[in-house]
């Protein structure tokens, strides 16, 4: 127990009574008093074992908040994770979505270049076999049947000029059939023949573009005009 000296006003103060009955008690003597410079004080004992238990009151109260914030923070972290956890679901979802869109989408592309490839093999072998036959028989039969046979002694040089020019022609032949086998699809013309929205055939000639910058020879730009091949498959460029 500790002592303490407290003005008389204060005094009455602390428990609610007049100053006049705090100086009567003090000439009573019924309250502790002690006069210090002509000046009375209440002398009020202090109770440390109160004050300790209620700071440690007070902490346990600061604690007792403290974990009620932590585990709203707490919670709050888990409401978090869980909106992140449904995010991430719709996002694969929507991912698988795309994707087999895409797929469709490949799989459709390949069935209209085969389309095209077959449409054209077979309009190109119609017109060569139209074109071609009637030519060699009109060149070649009559001719070595009305020619009259030379004598022997002019036969050898004339003989020797004449496997030239047919070498030559069989050359010559040889080289602009292989020109004319060549087929080229306009790029344009299956984006067309396929009605492709904008955006299919944004995103078709772009896959082509690159290629050909790549140097695939399988596509050739002439006058500004991307060209395919219509002998070949393109899965490398559409997968």
């Amino acid at each position: 127990m500790m002592q303490q000296l407290v003005k008389p006003s204060e005094y009455a103060k602390m428990h609610g009574l007049s100053r006049q009955s705090v100086y009567a008690k003090i000439k009573r003597g019924t309250l502790p008093s002690r006069k210090i410079d002509g000046r009375y004080y209440v002398i009020v004992a202090t109770d440390i074992e109160s004050e300790v238990d209620n700071s440690a009151t007070n902490e346990k109260i600061e604690h007792v908040s403290l974990i009620d914030e932590y585990r709203e923070i707490l919670k709050a972290k888990d409401e978090t994770i869980d909106i992140l956890k449904a995010s991430i679901e719709d996002l694969k979802e929507a991912n698988a979505q795309i994707t087999q869109t895409l797929q469709e989408e490949i799989t459709l592309l390949k069935q209209a270049f085969h389309e095209m490839k077959v449409i054209y093999q077979r309009d190109y072998q119609l017109t060569h076999n139209t074109t071609e036959t009637p030519e060699e028989e009109v060149t070649e039969t009559p001719h070595a049947e009305m020619e009259p046979e030379p004598p022997k002694a002019e036969q050898q040089p004339k003989e020797k000029e004449k496997n030239q020019k047919e070498k030559k022609r069989v050359k010559e032949k040889k080289k602009s059939k292989g020109s004319e086998e060549e087929c080229w699809i306009p790029l344009g013309d299956l984006i067309q023949r396929q009605q492709y929205n904008y955006n299919k055939a944004k995103q078709v000639v772009k896959r082509f573009k690159k290629a050909y910058k790549k140097g695939d020879k399988r596509i050739k730009k002439q006058n500004g005009i991307y060209y395919i091949s219509c002998y070949d498959f393109y899965e490398d460029i559409l997968d």
